[in-house]
């Protein structure tokens, strides 16, 4: 079996490493600094580079890309360590905002969307349970709060779970509407996210309800696990050339043989993480939503494991944010845990099975 990429996905990787070349741990510094850690000029230029466009179809203004294309750019993002909100604030809001005019403003960079699920006391609950909608002949008007709401601080714009007539829908609302207020705090990657509170505030019907939220989460989790199986790689590359050049008692610290037992171990759980990825792509569509979280439950848990052994064998920079390895862990943590744990994530698996 062939597991070569084409010629259109080695251009979307090519593209990312492109887009990425000149990024530093430097430029990440200044990137957060920035009002809510992030540059707008930086989305635009990804944006411009169609790295929007693969996750839309072009109805929507984009190129109708795979989701093996869209795991493609996840993972080339995730090796270069990118800092961009593409998963949180590009995929899923193209995703969820498909067939709508507003899909269209999204994949070409003018539209900044979060997206927002997580309510109080509802640890991994997709479905809404305290935001409420009631409707009226215009627009409908949403009532509760979510937290974790993963670049809420910048977005203008947010899509919304709340619960209407006993049943989960979409709803698209404005960052300055009546009733709206937005809390910023800073979450693991160093990226910030929101707490949202709405208060009889006016919002906009989208389509698709449960169906289109569980459809497009399950595509955010293969995209998620695609850029951990990235960033995995990259700490792997960086700790392997560090073990080979760092020297101790007058050797590379890598002739050690606990050393290499350890990066053998790294290199075995990488290979699984990759084939994890790789098996789950070839299921069919149709059948990955029992799967899908079961994988990246692994993935996470093996990228979890490897990150620390990075860290470890860097010493005390290894957590710092000079180097790489502290930033890619962080990532990690917070994508190993984006709609579900590892722990959660198992237990949803078996009990599919």
């Amino acid at each position: 079996m062939n597991f070569d990429l084409d010629e259109s996905q080695e251009l979307f990787k090519d593209t990312v490493e492109r887009f990425m070349k000149d990024v530093t741990v430097t430029e990440r510094h200044r990137v957060r600094k920035m009002p809510g850690g992030f540059d707008p000029a930086r989305w635009k230029e990804l944006a411009d580079a169609g790295l929007i466009a693969v996750t839309a179809s072009e109805a929507d203004g984009g190129i109708d890309g795979s989701q093996t294309d869209c795991a493609v750019v996840a993972q080339s993002l995730g090796q270069a360590l990118c800092f961009d909100p593409w998963l949180e604030c590009g995929f899923l809001p193209a995703k969820l905002l498909a067939g709508t005019e507003y899909c269209a403003p999204v994949v070409a960079g003018e539209l900044l969307c979060a997206f927002a699920f997580a309510e109080p006391g509802q640890r991994y609950v997709l479905n809404a349970e305290m935001t409420t909608a009631k409707t009226t002949d215009g627009p409908a008007f949403l009532t509760g709060e979510k937290n974790f709401v993963l670049y809420g601080a910048i977005a203008s714009h947010f899509i919304v779970t709340a619960k209407l007539d006993g049943k989960t829908e979409l709803f698209l609302l404005e960052r300055g509407a009546q009733g709206v207020s937005v809390k910023e705090y800073p979450v693991a990657d160093g990226g910030l996210a929101a707490v949202l509170s709405v208060h009889n505030s006016p919002a906009i019907a989208l389509p698709g309800g449960e169906e289109r939220l569980h459809a497009a989460i399950d595509e955010a989790r293969l995209a998620a696990s695609a850029e951990m199986v990235g960033i995995t790689q990259k700490l792997f590359d960086d700790t392997l050339e560090y073990v080979r050049t760092r020297e101790q008692f007058g050797q590379p610290i890598g002739q050690f043989q606990v050393i290499q037992h350890k990066m053998v171990d790294c290199y075995d759980k990488l290979e699984q993480m990759q084939s994890g990825l790789l098996r789950l792509l070839l299921v069919p569509a149709a059948d990955r939503s029992g799967q899908i979280e079961g994988f990246k439950a692994m993935i996470g848990e093996n990228a979890h494991w490897i990150a620390h052994q990075a860290v470890q064998f860097h010493g005390g920079m290894g957590v710092s944010d000079d180097i790489n390895i502290g930033h890619g862990l962080k990532r990690i943590i917070l994508l190993s845990r984006l709609f579900g744990d590892p722990q959660s994530g198992y237990a949803r698996f078996c009990k599919a099975a």
